[in-house]
C-alpha cells in the first residue's frame, strides 16, 4: 500500500491546464501523476521504457506523446528524476496532516506530550444494571411462559 494512499485532486484546475490533450494523453498523464503520487518522494525516473510502461501505451506511441504530456513536469538532470510542482506541494500537505494526526494518536494512547485528542472511556457510565425478573403467578415456573388455561385448571385440581 502506498504511504499516502488518498491523493488529493482539484479537476477544475486540472482541466484549465489540459484542455489541450487528447483522451491517450489524458490517460498516459493520470497514470504518470497516480505513479508519482505513490512513489516515495513523488518523483519518477528519467527512463522512457518505464514511463511508457506506467503510462501503458508502446515505447512509439510514447516517443510521440512524451513532448506533451511531459510538458507539465520537471526533469532534474542531476537526479535524472521528473517532478511534478501539485504533486510535490500536495505530498508535503498530506505529510504534514498525517504527521499531525499520528502525533494526535500518540499523545492520546501514551499521555505523552501536547495533544488534542482525548482519551476513549474503557466503560459506559453510568453501567447499566439488570431488570430483575419478575414472579407471576401466570407463569410457569420451568419456562416462564404463560400459563395455558388447561395448566391452570389442573393446577386447582392438584391442589384440592
Amino acid at each position: 500500500m502506498a504511504d499516502l494512499p488518498c491523493m488529493p485532486f482539484w479537476t477544475d484546475a486540472y482541466l484549465a491546464d489540459t484542455q489541450h490533450l487528447t483522451t491517450e494523453e489524458h490517460g498516459a498523464y493520470l497514470l504518470l501523476l497516480f505513479q508519482a503520487w505513490r512513489s516515495h518522494d513523488g518523483t519518477l525516473a528519467d527512463d522512457d521504457a518505464m514511463l511508457a510502461k506506467l503510462a501503458k501505451v508502446s515505447p512509439a506511441k510514447w516517443a510521440a506523446m512524451k513532448p506533451v504530456v511531459m510538458a507539465f513536469w520537471k526533469l532534474d538532470k542531476r537526479r535524472k528524476r521528473w517532478s511534478q510542482k501539485r504533486i510535490k506541494t500536495e505530498r508535503e500537505k498530506a505529510q504534514v496532516k498525517k504527521a499531525k494526526a499520528r502525533d494526535s494518536a500518540a499523545s492520546r494512547w501514551n499521555n505523552k506530550g501536547k495533544g488534542d485528542a482525548n482519551a476513549m472511556r474503557t466503560q459506559c457510565y453510568p453501567e447499566p444494571k439488570p431488570e430483575p425478573i419478575e414472579r407471576s403467578e401466570d407463569l410457569s415456573q420451568r419456562s416462564r411462559a404463560k400459563k395455558s388455561p388447561r395448566q391452570k385448571i389442573m393446577e386447582v385440581f392438584h391442589d384440592a
